[in-house]
């Protein structure tokens, strides 16, 4: 059967044409979308984990809150055009770092900010999953935020919607912040310093009648904390459990506590699931960690500076 060269050259031409939008789409939702990843006594692994993110982003902003600058890190960021390394000599805590970088990235002009920790980071087809929903996504103008999942990676079962999901908070990092709502929300509260900080922008939003949403089966690789095998006391079986320093302990009672007064009554769900998860954070410090008796003392410090309100930086 004879086939005119014209109906070839249509359909190349029809082919080209839909793959030139899908590429002109990725690439203009990139080159409005900046990161940040704020370090903190860095590991050398750390860079990898930058480069598993910083090619699909127009702008990085890395705020270092080490003592001393990571050489490594440093000269690999003084050597691109498009990444910026801040380093004060002081730890600022996490809702300072990221309102400064929300705010070099709106003078900039991008419209989303991706925020990391140093300890995430993506597998390629789950960022160009991630970004393609987001450049889709045609209810965006109303999201605060965007999250995603880390903690137990999605099955086929899970569905996949371009929107994502309405819910309660997301975490920090792997997150997509709006820049367009970042003043209208009020930016990150400074009072928390670490922790509860993604939690009280999102419960802030949604209060403001903004929504806060989430891409179920888009996984970020990411580390909660230091873990362990420990014998289980109750059934005497070796389990992983999560431990934190006494310091860390301290600000996650503090400001569980904090959040708790500002929305007394709202996000009943994800409230009870907060209260748990802090109470076998404390159950696994106190029974399973090295410094029971600082662990006791800076739940008591915590209480005590909660009632004085006491915020920020620890003194």
């Amino acid at each position: 059967m004879y086939l005119c060269p014209y109906v070839f050259k249509k359909e190349s031409l029809i082919i080209t044409l839909f793959i030139s939008v899908i590429v002109f789409s990725i690439l203009s939702a990139l080159m409005t979308i900046a990161g940040t990843v704020i370090l903190y006594n860095p590991e050398e692994e750390i860079l990898s984990n930058l480069l598993s993110y910083y090619p699909r982003l127009a702008h990085l902003y890395i705020y270092d809150n080490s003592a001393v600058e990571s050489t490594q890190i440093k000269e690999w960021a003084t050597s691109k055009s498009n990444v910026s390394y801040y380093l004060s000599g002081e730890n600022e805590g996490i809702s300072i770092r990221l309102n400064q970088a929300a705010q070099k990235a709106k003078e900039a002009g991008y419209e989303w900010l991706l925020t990391m920790d140093q300890d995430s980071y993506f597998d390629q087809t789950e960022l160009d999953k991630y970004f393609n929903y987001l450049s889709n996504a045609t209810q965006k103008d109303k999201v605060a935020m965007y999250g995603i999942e880390f903690e137990h990676k999605a099955t086929d079962a899970v569905a996949t919607d371009s929107e994502g999901t309405p819910i309660d908070y997301v975490i920090t990092s792997g997150s997509l912040v709006n820049l367009h709502l970042f003043d209208k929300v009020g930016g990150f509260d400074e009072a928390l310093f670490i922790d509860e900080v993604d939690l009280e922008y999102c419960y802030r939003a949604i209060s403001k009648g903004y929504e806060i949403r989430k891409f179920k089966d888009v996984f970020l690789q990411h580390s909660l904390g230091k873990v362990a095998q420990f014998r289980s006391l109750k059934s005497f079986k070796i389990t992983p459990r999560t431990l934190h320093s006494p310091l860390r302990v301290y600000y996650m009672i503090r400001n569980y506590l904090y959040v708790a007064k500002l929305y007394p009554n709202q996000f009943e769900a994800s409230a009870k699931e907060r209260r748990g998860a802090l109470l076998n954070r404390i159950k696994n410090n106190l029974l399973y960690g090295e410094e029971r008796m600082k662990v006791l003392r800076y739940i008591f410090r915590a209480y005590i500076d909660y009632k004085s309100n006491k915020m920020g930086k620890k003194a």
